[in-house]
């Protein structure tokens, strides 16, 4: 029997206008200009404009007028850091030639008939980004009878193959690193003893190559002459492990780090500054709000007239919150950057380096500004700051406190940075074990545990000190 019970909850929601405020603190100010395009595409209320204009006179009723006053007057571009006065460039982007398209040019050239071509076409299509192979021939030949009806062989999808592996960039086509490496020794000089010697170790001895196993490829191979070895290995680790990415087969992109705050001095003291790029302003549409004052006005008004009256204000409602929002976001971003640049007094005052960074949290931020920690969390996602030596992303700043002997709380970053001093100043014949660097540490007043030493070294993208050691 089903039973009715009455209970009261406390419960926490955010608003449909609160969400998207919160979205918009996300958008980079690079960023703006799209987000705001999309939100006028959206909202016949809402209108485009290069410049924010100083009055904007409206033909709507008095009513109508008191209504939009505070909003027309709102200053988008208080507290702002200008860069109207810097010239526009428009940035380009060469001609590039993909990977694919360059090896179908040479494709053509091959003397293959059309089966081949055919074959041909759809490995190459088959290649991933680092120019591998990706599938194992059985696939590529029950693909190529789906798609296009041929009945093939395993040899003769790999005889194409084999010619495509001919093709430039040398490696293309291989199916594994280790037939990368060979494709690209065969087509260098075969009476060399060097590319000899490195053939036999890519093809006899590569696991022990790749785990850096020299007594056992010494061994294997029967080698009396060390220093050619040495050679041969250095010989294999300057070949292309990835031909894909090789010259043209690399996407160019613009990749800049654009700040959103920029750190100025004055008499001495440090201030923050909003980035301001140029971006399209919104305001009001004359024409939807005349047509808004116009069904107004009407003594009785039809069904289509009232619906379209409450079409219009809804919307215009959300385009005075949505311009209202913009002049917050403003404020809101000051305030948080503000605040770090408080925390982080020290680092951007003197000569930004690492070891002037202080521990600080998301919290610490939230606690200052009076926000919760997931809001500072999405304001610092994807912005940066200009100091005075360099670009910073905000998260740069946000670290972890490691206890000193002498009791000061000082940034993991400086730990990460010492351990990174460390390995790049060891003897490469007696590379530091990480329970070696973690008494390293101990001796300069770090109290860092091993297994926090193996998540920053591997956070710097640094080997254990097996795959260090240098070449015999």
């Amino acid at each position: 029997m089903q039973k009715l019970q009455l209970e009261q909850r406390l419960t926490q929601r955010l608003s449909g206008q609160q969400i998207q405020f919160v979205k918009l603190l996300q958008v980079p100010t690079i960023a703006l200009n799209d987000y705001i395009s999309k939100e006028v595409a959206t909202n016949p209320l809402l209108d485009e404009a290069k410049e924010v204009e100083s009055e904007e006179v409206f033909c709507i009723s008095e009513q109508l007028a008191q209504n939009f006053s505070d909003y027309r007057s709102i200053d988008l571009n208080k507290k702002i850091y200008k860069t109207e006065g810097q010239p526009t460039r428009d940035l380009w982007t060469p001609s590039i030639v993909s990977l694919q398209e360059k090896l179908r040019e040479q494709l053509h050239l091959l003397h293959l008939n059309k089966v081949g071509y055919i074959i041909g076409e759809h490995l190459i299509g088959s290649l991933d980004q680092n120019g591998y192979l990706s599938c194992d021939l059985e696939t590529v030949v029950q693909d190529l009878h789906v798609i296009h009806y041929l009945e093939l062989s395993l040899e003769e999808v790999e005889e194409v193959l084999s010619a495509i592996q001919h093709l430039d960039p040398p490696g293309i086509g291989a199916r594994n690193l280790q037939e990368c490496l060979l494709i690209q020794l065969k087509v260098q000089n075969q009476k060399d003893p060097l590319v000899q010697l490195s053939q036999r170790v890519v093809s006899s001895c590569f696991e022990a190559f790749r785990k850096k196993h020299y007594d056992i490829i010494v061994k294997k191979l029967g080698l009396d002459d060390t220093n050619l070895l040495k050679k041969a290995l250095a010989h294999i680790a300057r070949l292309n492990p990835r031909p894909g990415q090789y010259n043209n087969g690399i996407t160019y992109t613009n990749d800049y780090l654009t700040p959103d705050f920029i750190i100025l001095e004055n008499q001495g003291k440090l201030s923050v500054e909003l980035v301001h790029y140029p971006v399209y302003k919104p305001r009001f549409n004359k024409r939807y709000l005349n047509i808004l004052e116009t069904y107004e006005k009407k003594g009785k008004q039809d069904i289509e007239s009232q619906e379209m009256i409450a079409f219009l204000r809804k919307n215009l409602e959300h385009a005075k919150w949505f311009m209202e929002a913009l002049s917050q976001r403003s404020q809101t971003l000051l305030k948080t950057m503000e605040a770090i640049l408080q925390l982080q007094y020290a680092f951007f005052s003197e000569e930004e380096e690492t070891d002037k960074l202080k521990p600080m949290v998301l919290q610490h931020v939230a606690d200052k500004v009076g926000m919760d920690a997931s809001t500072i969390s999405r304001i610092v996602n994807q912005k940066s700051v200009q100091g005075r030596f360099g670009v910073y992303p905000l998260k740069f700043f946000f670290s972890e406190a490691i206890n000193r002997s002498t009791g000061e709380d000082i940034s993991n970053k400086v730990v990460k940075n010492r351990i990174l001093e460390l390995i790049n100043s060891e003897d490469k014949e007696n590379p530091y074990s990480d329970e070696r660097i973690v008494g390293l540490l101990a001796a300069e007043g770090y109290n860092v545990a091993r297994r926090t030493v193996t998540k920053y070294r591997k956070q710097l993208h640094l080997p254990v000190a097996r795959l260090r050691k240098a070449l015999i």
